[in-house]
């Protein structure tokens, strides 16, 4: 990346302004993000990002997805009387020729949307009020899209969290062995395939038809979330994955990384658990603002949804790791497995606390 590119690819979105600094922004594992900063006092500055179209694989579908859900949650903002709506929802601009992507000489897709000046976010959870903060922020993005149709839009990534789509692709991982990596981690297959039964069982819930596919997020990291300088809650970020999918694929996967003790990655197992507080607390700003909108079914299945996720999660960074890391982001040659290792470790700390989880959702719903 360089001045030029900069400059020509902003162009291509119709911008013609100066800019003063641009730089990496975020900490992403899949798309390459940049900050525009411009000069001027009322200038607005831009975020510049490059699709990984190998994951992403119809970028015009999930811009259509994008400004579905921005589209629906602008309207009701307006019809509520809100202010500062662009602080509210992510505004991303047509390029030239009036879509929301470029492609450039090389191949790559870019699109572009207004960076959201005072605001910031939070990389890990610390206390039960931020948790509640976290919670209530994608309850209410959950309640804002809850009359947005889930089959007006495309699967992204097809099967993102389907979890027996995930275990057959550990199954076919196995067989191929395509790294060679097999013979040192017995322990942890042995211990992702003990637990296939009773993990895909959600998703035999699923997919009989019980419950309303609705318009999901399905990447609920704290990270996320954006807060003003007050730390109100302004807007839901990163929308690349929203899609058609499950309630429970966005409560679970929140739980995942908003309870954990310790980092997605931890080298050291035994600081990796679900705090239950942190449990209580994001259920309880979660349900909060979705409870009108959640059946009795998909309430009652919300406990298990964060065993189902974590394992799903552990089984996609095992499988990586046994193909020699093509879909992640890794910083070194192991780093894919001790991702997988933290997230079994974290799933085990689940199950002990299971009747805690379920308990806890019964007293909030």
């Amino acid at each position: 990346m360089n001045d030029t590119k900069i400059k020509l690819l902003l162009e291509a979105f119709g911008l013609k302004v100066s800019v003063s600094e641009w730089k990496p922004f975020g900490h992403g594992h899949i798309n390459d993000t940049y900050l525009i900063k411009t000069s001027g006092d009322y200038a607005p500055d831009y975020i510049l990002q490059r699709k990984n179209h190998l994951i992403f694989k119809n970028i015009a579908g999930m811009m259509n997805n994008i400004m579905l859900a921005t589209g629906h949650i602008r309207t009701k903002l307006i019809l509520d009387g809100e202010d500062e709506i662009d602080r509210k929802v992510m505004t991303y601009l047509p390029a030239v020729d009036q879509k929301f992507y470029v492609l450039d000489e090389e191949s790559n897709y870019w699109t572009i949307c207004l960076y959201i000046r005072g605001s910031h976010g939070i990389e890990e959870v610390t206390n039960g009020n931020q948790a509640y903060s976290a919670g209530k922020a994608f309850g209410h993005f959950q309640f804002q899209l809850a009359d947005l149709q889930g089959s007006k839009l495309i699967e992204t990534i097809p099967n993102f969290h389907n979890g027996k789509f995930r275990y057959k692709q550990l199954l076919q991982a196995i067989d191929d062995n395509l790294a060679d990596r097999l013979e040192s981690i017995k322990k942890e297959t042995d211990a992702l395939l003990a637990r296939a039964d009773e993990m895909t069982r959600l998703q035999d819930w699923l997919d009989n038809g019980e419950l309303p596919l609705r318009t999901t997020h399905n990447d609920t990291k704290i990270n996320n979330v954006l807060y003003d300088d007050q730390d109100n809650i302004l807007c839901i970020i990163d929308l690349d994955t929203v899609m058609p999918g499950y309630v429970h694929y966005d409560f679970g996967d929140a739980i995942r990384t908003v309870t954990n003790t310790a980092a997605e990655d931890e080298i050291e197992l035994s600081k990796v658990n679900m705090d239950i507080d942190l449990f209580r607390a994001y259920a309880r700003g979660y349900l909060s603002e979705t409870g009108k909108t959640l059946n009795q079914v998909e309430k009652e299945y919300l406990a298990f949804a964060p065993k189902l996720i974590t394992y799903t999660i552990g089984i996609r960074f095992l499988t990586d790791f046994i193909d020699g890391d093509n879909y992640f982001k890794i910083h070194h040659e192991l780093h894919n497995l001790q991702r997988s290792r933290a997230q079994l470790k974290l799933v085990m700390s689940m199950e002990e606390q299971y009747g805690e989880m379920q308990k806890i959702i019964g007293e909030l719903v």
